[in-house]
Parts: structure tokens; C-alpha cells; sequence
């Protein structure tokens, strides 16, 4: 029976192992919102569970966090700006243009997946801030890449 257990807890912990992957999620904000604390949280859209979050505070333009995700996962982020523009903001929430879909299948060679996203353009109906140039970019190139994980 001792033996019985310890083959299920084993093919348990293996098949977990097998269908869980390491993510990135990797946040930059445009040189518009470079005065602003930017939070956005990583949501398993399905479960609405929050997976990470991300914050950007004033002076820099970019983080990265890492999660824990699975193959066909869907994602949704949700993000807040601070300070508000306009007192009728304090406290909204603003909701990406699109889930994120992970790949079906993790490949051979895969370590970790890196999901990008860009705060404001992935995000609906975020105001402007007043002092906007109208040249707001993100620079993903100044963000360093990953490195391949040992496994």
C-alpha cells in the first residue's frame, strides 16, 4: 500500500511538472507616462485568478515578473495609473483590447515563455496625460533580453 502512494504521489508531481512552464511578463510604459506609478495585474481569464503583478514606478520605464502558466492558459490584464488625471479617474480600472492566448503545447527546447505588453497601447480607453508629446512610445529594444534557463 506505502508503495501504491508514493507511485501517485510521483506520477502527480511528474504530470504537474509537465504541464506547467515558467512565464515572463514583461510590462513597458511609453516615455508619455514616464511622471506615472503604472499597475497592471496578470489575470487567468478563465478563473479571473490574479497570477502577478506588475508595477512601474515613476523614472522607469519597464519590469518583468515571473509566473507560473500552463499551455492553452488565457490571459487578460487589467492595469491602474497613479497620479489620476482627473478626480472623476481615482480608482478605474482599465482592461486590455485582448486576452493573450499561450501556446497549445510547450516545445522541446522551451524553458519559458515571455508574454510583452505595452502600457497604454494594450489597454482600452486610457486619457492622455497632459503633458503627452503625442510621440508616446514604448522602447522594448532598451529592455535586456532573457536568458536561456538551465533545466
Amino acid at each position: 500500500m506505502p508503495v501504491r502512494i508514493l507511485l501517485v504521489v510521483l506520477s502527480l508531481i511528474s504530470a504537474n511538472s509537465i504541464w506547467a512552464i515558467t512565464c515572463y511578463f514583461t510590462l513597458a510604459k511609453d516615455n508619455c507616462w514616464n511622471n506615472y506609478t503604472v499597475t497592471v495585474d496578470v489575470l487567468d481569464a478563465a478563473t479571473t485568478k490574479v497570477l502577478t503583478t506588475a508595477v512601474i514606478p515613476p523614472g522607469k520605464s519597464w519590469v518583468r515578473q515571473i509566473f507560473p502558466c500552463a499551455p492553452k492558459e488565457k490571459l487578460i490584464y487589467r492595469a491602474q495609473f497613479s497620479p489620476v488625471i482627473w478626480e472623476r479617474e481615482k480608482g478605474q480600472i482599465y482592461y486590455a483590447k485582448n486576452y493573450w492566448s499561450l501556446p497549445n503545447d510547450i516545445n522541446s527546447g522551451d524553458s519559458a515563455w515571455n508574454v510583452s505588453v505595452c502600457y497604454p497601447s494594450d489597454f482600452s480607453q486610457i486619457p492622455l496625460p497632459p503633458e503627452a508629446t503625442g510621440t508616446c512610445k514604448c522602447d522594448f529594444d532598451s529592455i535586456p533580453i532573457i536568458p536561456p534557463k538551465k533545466i
